[in-house]
């Protein structure tokens, strides 16, 4: 039974990858910057909202996890 559905899977597998990588535009739908009708900011300046130390402190944690999980992982 595995060595039938492996030879399908290799042989129809590009097939496959290709016809969706093909309608992958049809599919999908533009992404906009703004909504239309949307009007611009005054005087060419964005508001700045947030708080953005937070989602700078979240990266480095999410990055010194990371590399700690590599480095874990690579030891032996």
């Amino acid at each position: 039974m595995t060595a039938i559905f492996g030879r399908w899977v290799r042989r129809f597998a590009p097939l496959f990858t290709a016809l969706a990588l093909a309608g992958s535009p049809l599919a999908g739908h533009p992404a906009r910057a703004q909504a239309p009708g949307e009007p611009a900011p005054a005087g060419g300046e964005a508001k700045a909202e947030g708080r953005p130390l937070d989602g700078y402190l979240a990266t480095g944690v999410l990055m010194l996890l990371a590399l700690f999980i590599v480095g874990k992982s690579a030891r032996r």
